[in-house]
């Protein structure tokens, strides 16, 4: 009975004497790591470097503990402080080495060192010359980022700099206007501008252009004083980098002409009729005592199978839409666009004219009617909804819709102008537009219903809207091609006391009144 405690005060005396004894010896110190470069030496031909954008790689072992990342140094180690050394857990990284500004070759050291999970570092640690070679930068125009032929008072240009080397390695961009003469003739840039905006203001007697950077055309304080208005300029882009090598020289010439008027006429009149709509409706514009716009022909490019022209040249690239040409567009209050077809460049006019309309434009077109499908992008622009189509009760009959020779104009009830325009030939196929409810209804011309199987006409009593204008009473529409009306050496229309032996014929239709009540009386034009 008395064995067991015996037993148990021996076994506590056991531990006791175990747990007071502790452990013996020396504690080990922390073993520094040790790092070695993947590459030991770099032998090229004679003559022969690197490029100064290298990848390095490296690895390190620690003989006690783990390597916890590694410290670089580009340079001589021996003239660096603690703080020089740069950390990263990386084995491998892409470094661009540095040339001295205004060198082309250099010799330079990389140096790397592995640091422990106790903060120890290798005393010794490895480092490798790189002979390097600075290559020059180059810089070209971005493709349809430059100035049309001729521009006004905006024009865009996006530009590509590259540096072999990296473009890590490039410094700085550099611009210039028709002159490089000198140092001072460069403006810099800073490497994330890639794209500006010229400003032209041509209202002094010395005109500048200022510098808007970017697609938001942020304002900077770079003005040029020495833009050659009604003539050629030249702008110029290059780009520097780290060791201050100079690329290519950019150049795009283009001509800017002075704006003289608050009214731009669009001509997309396309053919060989170009000319002779200008001149018909410049010169109904001086008749109102408009005699003064500025002029820019789109008609070039060609609508084929119904399809959309591509857009016109003679402005920015389409791709420019914003912020280019809604800045140019935006210089004008009032815009005259004239064209003989809806499928041409008035297809893009929303997304060109946002700022113009923003900014308070108003807009005068005329272009013919044509059948356009329900969901033609044109009706998120124009004043009416759609294009109505003729319909008979007889079957096979073919229905379209005529206008016939000598028929009047009339201004509907929601205007108060009376006007005299006749039709000096028929219009066939005709059309007339479907307003919006919200939209206000200015002229109608009498239509017929053209049937076939026979052919004959019948009255028609139904919608024959040809000209409307938005609720905003900022964009009119006329749908008549107005060299369809009679003019005093073009009228045939007799009126009914005409006889063989005393002709009389209706006064010829007052084009010139017509286009004052919608541009100037409507719209406000002022040149």
């Amino acid at each position: 009975m008395r064995l067991y405690p015996l037993l148990f005060i021996l076994l506590l005396n056991v531990l006791v004497v175990s747990c007071d004894s502790g452990l013996q010896g020396d504690l080990n110190e922390n073993l520094p790591p040790k790092t070695s470069l993947t590459l030991n030496e770099i032998n090229l031909p004679e003559g022969e470097r690197l490029v100064s954008q290298v990848n390095i790689s490296w690895w390190g072992d620690d003989p006690d503990g783990f390597v916890a990342g590694y410290e670089f140094y580009i340079g001589d180690p021996a003239e660096a402080a603690e703080d020089d050394w740069s950390f990263t857990q990386n084995t491998d990284s892409t470094f661009i080495l540095p040339i001295p500004e205004g060198s082309t070759d250099a010799n330079v050291q990389f140096n790397v060192r592995a640091v422990d999970n106790d903060g120890a570092k290798d005393p010794e640690p490895p480092s490798l010359t790189f002979p390097i070679r600075n290559t020059e930068p180059t810089v070209s125009f971005a493709i349809n980022e430059t100035p049309p032929d001729t521009t006004f008072r905006i024009a865009s240009f996006g530009f590509n700099p590259n540096d072999p080397d990296g473009d890590a390695n490039l410094n700085r961009i550099e611009i210039a206007l028709n002159d490089t003469s000198s140092e001072a003739s460069w403006r810099e840039l800073s490497l994330d501008v890639d794209f500006l905006t010229l400003r032209i203001d041509d209202t002094q007697a010395e005109p500048t252009a200022s510098v808007l950077l970017g697609r938001s055309a942020i304002e900077s304080d770079i003005v040029f004083d020495n833009v050659n208005v009604n003539g050629e300029n030249e702008f110029y882009v290059r780009a520097i980098d780290n060791a201050a090598a100079v690329s290519n020289v950019a150049i795009h010439n283009w001509y800017v002409k002075k704006q003289t008027s608050r009214i731009l006429f669009l001509n997309d009149y396309y053919g060989t009729n170009t000319n002779d709509r200008r001149d018909l409706h410049l010169g109904l514009l001086e008749d109102v005592g408009i005699d003064q716009v500025d002029y820019i022909d789109i008609s070039d490019g060609q609508s084929l199978g119904g399809t959309r022209v591509p857009f016109t040249s003679a402005l920015p690239n389409r791709a420019l839409a914003e912020p280019t040409i809604n800045m140019m567009l935006a210089e004008w209050d009032y815009i005259y666009w004239i064209s003989d077809d809806l499928d041409r460049n008035i297809g893009y006019a929303l997304e060109i004219t946002d700022q113009f309309f923003e900014e308070g434009g108003k807009m005068f077109i005329n272009i013919p009617i044509e059948y356009l499908a329900e969901r033609n992008s044109l009706f998120q622009f124009l004043p009416f909804q759609g294009v109505q189509q003729a319909s008979y009760s007889e079957p096979g009959r073919n229905p379209q819709f005529i206008i016939n020779n000598c028929t009047e104009v009339s201004a509907t009830s929601e205007i108060d102008y009376t006007p005299n325009l006749r039709f000096d030939g028929s219009e066939f196929p005709a059309y007339s537009v479907v307003p919006f409810s919200e939209s206000i209804n200015l002229f109608r011309a009498d239509f017929s219903l053209f049937l076939r199987n026979p052919n004959a006409i019948e009255e028609y009593d139904g919608n024959e809207l040809i000209s409307t204008m938005n609720p905003d009473q900022s964009i009119v529409y006329f749908g008549i091609d107005i060299d369809e009306f009679t003019t005093e050496d073009n009228n045939s229309c007799e009126t009914p006391e005409s006889t063989d032996e005393n002709p009389q014929y209706y006064p010829p239709s007052d084009l010139s009144g017509l286009i004052e009540f919608l541009t100037i009386e409507t719209l406000g034009f002022e040149q």
